[in-house]
């Protein structure tokens, strides 16, 4: 006859697994963590435009793209 398989553990494979590969926060808050992020840029942006700066001439590179 021929041989059994070799026993499984009941709890998975012997390695260990990847922490890293998997996501652990949950989706809403990371759009949420966006939304924060676009409104910070935007009232920067708001002030920047109500002192008269233009935040595009602050990048470096950016100098021939603005008009």
């Amino acid at each position: 006859m021929g041989r059994l398989p070799a026993a499984r553990s009941p709890y998975g494979l012997g390695a260990p697994l990847d922490g890293g590969a998997g996501a652990l926060v949950r989706p809403y808050l990371l759009a949420c963590d966006r939304e924060h992020m676009l409104q910070r840029r935007r009232r920067l942006a708001l002030v920047a435009a109500d002192l008269g700066i233009g935040l595009a001439r602050h990048v470096v590179g950016a100098e021939g793209v603005t008009a």
